[in-house]
């Protein structure tokens, strides 16, 4: 018996593999065995040769010089499993197990034992082909899985991407993204993944599309609305109803509208004066205004700390936001290099040029194409 190495299986003397787990087992049994026959009485005939070999102690040396010498064959041994050889009788039929069947080693040709896990002759794994073809019949025959419609519209829209929304966590990091294709694709609490949970996007919120190299937004009709971040020192143009948020205060320019007086020439009360260039009013609901802040000839600051109009308790609002003026007979917003940005809502619609802010709801993206 040859007891394996590596799992301590015992194993017959003609095996060259633990039937346990397919170590190759050593070439010889525990018993030593000689290399060569045992030399006959008389001496080992050499070949073509009728005489028996010199029995005198002199002629000994010659007698050795006789006989056949044995030579290595210079023929590197391949490795192992890299040709397989094919014996005919490998495991004679009385030391196989009784009651079990014979199959041919799927890898060497021998026949093995149906009990067996591993060839004798070559150590080929027989479980692991088996378990290799029964999954490929299975998957030949197995029904294709049909793949779910969200699924193949999501693969769809990943193919035709041409654009994305970054999400920017309020640490400023960077989150998940979203793929915008190069036709329209539609923004909102409707859309699921990284929009679902926010309460402030309206279902149908934001549509996106390109026209020619242009990324376009267009709100639809949102409860809350799009806002774009501008640029640091360059003036945007307001117009009456213009809305724009500077930290969490959404506010609403408001141009001076001098009502008609009556028939018999009678001013109102409270008519705007001449001087002012209009008001910004901070709004507290879709159509509810809180305090407002006219606008002098000299136009104003906003800020949390300096400035015209103060918002001492958001702490989104930089110490000096930004600033109202007129230049030209043209209202304009500036942003003076505050921290956190200031936002003008899409009226309808609008260019989004690479790399803007885009505020949707309470989450913060950035354009990339």
């Amino acid at each position: 018996m040859i007891v394996c190495s590596r799992c301590s299986k015992e194993n017959q003397d003609h095996y060259k593999f633990c039937l346990g787990c397919g170590a190759e087992l050593p070439r010889q049994s525990s018993k030593p065995r000689s290399l060569s026959a045992p030399t006959p009485p008389g001496g080992t005939p050499s070949p073509g040769r009728t005489t028996n070999a010199p029995q005198a102690q002199g002629g000994r040396a010659e007698a050795l010089a006789s006989a056949p010498q044995l030579e290595l064959d210079p023929t590197p041994v391949e490795p192992l499993r890299s040709k397989p050889v094919p014996v005919e009788d490998p495991l004679p039929p009385e030391l196989a197990p009784l009651g079990d069947e014979t199959l041919p080693c799927p890898h060497c040709g021998s026949q093995v034992p149906e009990s067996f896990r591993f060839c004798h002759v070559c150590g080929d794994d027989l479980h692991a082909e088996a378990s290799s073809e029964a999954l490929a019949e299975a998957s030949v025959d197995a029904p294709a899985e049909r793949v779910s419609e969200p699924a193949v519209a999501e693969a769809s829209q990943q193919a035709t991407a041409r654009a994305r929304l970054v999400l920017i966590q309020p640490d400023g990091s960077e989150g998940e993204s979203f793929s915008l294709s190069a036709d329209r694709t539609l923004i909102g609490r409707g859309t699921g993944g990284i929009f679902a949970n926010d309460a402030y996007l309206s279902p149908e919120h934001a549509e996106f599309r390109f026209e020619g190299n242009q990324l376009v937004v267009r709100d639809m009709e949102s409860l809350n609305g799009v806002y774009i971040r501008i640029e640091p020192e360059v003036p945007i143009e307001l117009f009456d109803g213009s809305v724009f948020r500077v930290g969490q205060e959404i506010l609403r320019f408001e141009a001076p509208v001098a009502p008609d007086p009556s028939a018999d020439g009678t001013q109102y009360m409270g008519s705007p004066h001449r001087g002012y260039l209009g008001r910004i009013a901070l709004m507290i609901g879709r159509q509810t205004t809180g305090n407002c802040y006219p606008i002098p000839p000299q136009g104003i600051h906003l800020g949390r700390e300096r400035g015209d109009v103060v918002f001492p308790e958001d702490g989104y609002v930089s110490g000096l936001h930004c600033r109202v003026n007129s230049e030209l007979g043209h209202i304009f917003l500036t942003d003076v290099g505050s921290s956190n940005g200031t936002f003008v809502r899409v009226s309808n619609e609008s260019y989004v040029p690479q790399g803007t802010f885009v505020l949707m709801g309470q989450q913060l993206f950035r354009t990339e194409y």
